[in-house]
């Protein structure tokens, strides 16, 4: 509980300390603000291994696609992945839940490197804007980088795949990489002790572009339940 609090406290001193001193460059062209992004990134990996003794281990790089942009369908356990996938993906846009864009000093940052957002009581109309917004980012040679089931999960929790991964795919017309992890169980959600451990990440074969939506969901599914089963028992 101690290292957790420590971690925590610096984390924020971290986070607070890059906000303000990089407040400039949220006036340059977005494509500056990905080094400061990297740097924070890079700052809470080494506040994690020193202070939580947690380390990390990236396997299946082999299967990363050629492609200058595709999907990164991702298992979500913690904060860890989220981290980890921007800073390891060059030009790599998150959809994520417009309520982010209200936290102080974060927030603008994610407005100013123009993530993809929606907005869960918008229904039909957020979801054709977020779709808009996906087809234009991968026309630019962004990756983009979803979390099939919306919110975190604890391992072995029942899977809850939602449909809006599969029409991302088919309006798209992109291959989808996907990622299983164990990391829940050292950075867990609803939690806030940190565990010592090796998480672990894993590329696993890409799902090309073509398949209807349901096979592609039950496809999609079963790879990554499949392996991060293996990963976390």
């Amino acid at each position: 509980m101690v290292k957790s609090i420590l971690f925590y406290f610096f984390l924020y001193i971290w986070t607070i300390f890059l906000g303000i001193i990089f407040i400039p460059f949220l006036f340059l062209q977005k494509e500056k603000l990905y080094k400061p992004a990297y740097m924070w990134i890079k700052g809470i990996f080494f506040l994690l291994k020193i202070i939580c003794n947690i380390t990390y281990r990236v396997s299946g790089n082999k299967n990363i696609p050629d492609e200058e942009a595709f999907i990164i369908a991702s298992k979500h356990q913690s904060a860890f992945e989220t981290l980890l996938l921007f800073s390891m993906f060059q030009k790599a846009i998150f959809i994520h839940k417009y309520e982010l864009f209200f936290i102080p000093i974060f927030g603008l940052y994610l407005k100013k490197i123009s993530m993809v957002a929606i907005n869960r009581l918008g229904k039909s109309s957020a979801l054709k804007k977020m779709l808009d917004d996906s087809k234009k980012k991968i026309s630019e040679g962004h990756s983009l980088i979803i979390f099939p089931e919306g919110t975190r999960k604890i391992p072995g929790a029942k899977p809850d795949y939602k449909p809006g991964v599969a029409g991302i795919y088919k309006e798209l017309h992109c291959d989808v990489l996907p990622v299983a992890l164990n990391s829940g169980l050292y950075w867990p959600k609803n939690s806030f002790t940190i565990k010592p451990g090796e998480i672990i990440i894993e590329f696993l074969p890409v799902i090309k572009k073509g398949l209807n939506k349901k096979d592609f969901i039950e496809k999609l599914e079963k790879t990554i339940e499949d392996k991060t089963s293996s990963l976390i028992f």
